[in-house]
């Protein structure tokens, strides 16, 4: 699959991998590991900036560069970072944003008189994060600032080649999840108007990150219909989205359900129509990740994310605590 980098230069991914955690012992998740990465054949890995989520564990610049020339590999590093949700294991998180009873999860309590006008609602399925009004300055301001003190700012620093933008579909949850009763003074009065302040947001960052690092690519996950939702108009504001991003990740494209992993081929059809008519169509690779360790199973979505024209990987586990295989073409060639 060709990329092709903000200066028009391509970049062949044959496969991709997606890790978050370290590997469990004893049923629980561990820091990730930079030796233990190194020995990945991932052309394109997808890693947190940090062993264990806080700023005091980021990788170093040395580790970075380290992994940028892993043997057998074409060695493309890129950094998990999430712009639609604050989680409460991150250096930005402070505790008396809520009135939690659980330690173990702050994010669920509620709300105090500390909490930014950012912080949103709670996500019941990932229960240390809370949604953020991603358009207000300070949330961006933790995100990316002309001090260099930022989220995305330190994945440049390290050397990684690119960020990976968690929860981009945000701006679903504003536009139609939260009704119209329960909106306060400056939050999107509809799902056209909630798509527009995404896209922006990435703009923004895009420019950002591209202003130190001329070639670093930008891979926004999930919001397959976030050109849908302009509904056929503001054609400039498409135009420039497609420009800004190199490539689309999505989840959950084809084997969906209630399970955690391997649950039953049930493709998502308007998401894969809409990726192959927005994405593909214009020359946006779409990277597929599925959350399945049946080698049946397995082997199927290979031939169903091919078919469709997607690079899939196949995550072994939902907590992305582990590597799966790297894709080895098994399916028919993707373009």
């Amino acid at each position: 699959m060709q990329f092709e980098t903000p200066n028009g230069k391509d970049l062949a991914i044959r496969n991709w991998g997606y890790q978050l955690q370290g590997e469990p012992k004893h049923e629980e998740s561990q820091p990730l590991s930079a030796k233990e990465l190194a020995k990945a054949p991932h052309d394109l890995l997808v890693i947190d900036f940090s062993k264990d989520g806080s700023g005091e564990g980021a990788f170093t610049k040395g580790e970075i560069a380290t992994l940028k020339k892993r043997k057998g590999a074409r060695s493309v590093i890129v950094s998990y970072i999430s712009i639609g949700e604050a989680s409460d294991y991150r250096d930005h998180w402070q505790d008396n944003w809520t009135s939690y009873d659980d330690a173990e999860m702050k994010a669920a309590g509620d709300p105090t008189d500390n909490a930014p006008s950012w912080l949103g609602d709670w996500n019941e399925n990932w229960p240390n994060s809370r949604k953020v009004r991603y358009w207000q300055d300070e949330w961006k301001e933790i995100l990316f600032n002309e001090a260099g003190t930022g989220w995305l700012d330190r994945i440049i620093a390290a050397g990684f080649d690119g960020a990976y933008l968690d929860i981009v579909d945000g701006y679903y949850h504003w536009g139609v999840e939260v009704k119209k009763g329960d909106r306060v003074k400056g939050d999107p009065r509809n799902e056209k108007e909630a798509a527009q302040r995404m896209i922006d947001l990435v703009l923004e960052l895009a420019g950002h990150a591209r202003d130190r690092n001329p070639e670093f690519l930008i891979i926004p996950q999930n919001g397959a219909l976030i050109l849908d939702a302009l509904q056929d108009e503001d054609e400039g504001r498409k135009q420039a989205y497609l420009d800004a991003i190199s490539s689309i990740a999505c989840e959950d494209l084809f084997f969906r359900g209630d399970e955690p992993e391997n649950n039953e081929l049930q493709s998502e059809e308007d998401a894969v129509a809409a990726l192959k008519k927005d994405f593909v169509g214009n020359g946006k690779p779409v990277l597929s990740v599925d959350y399945l360790n049946d080698p049946d199973k397995i082997e199927e979505y290979y031939k169903q994310a091919v078919a469709a024209g997607f690079l899939p990987y196949a995550a072994p586990s939902r907590e992305l605590n582990e590597l799966g295989e790297a894709y080895d073409g098994s399916a028919d060639d993707v373009a």
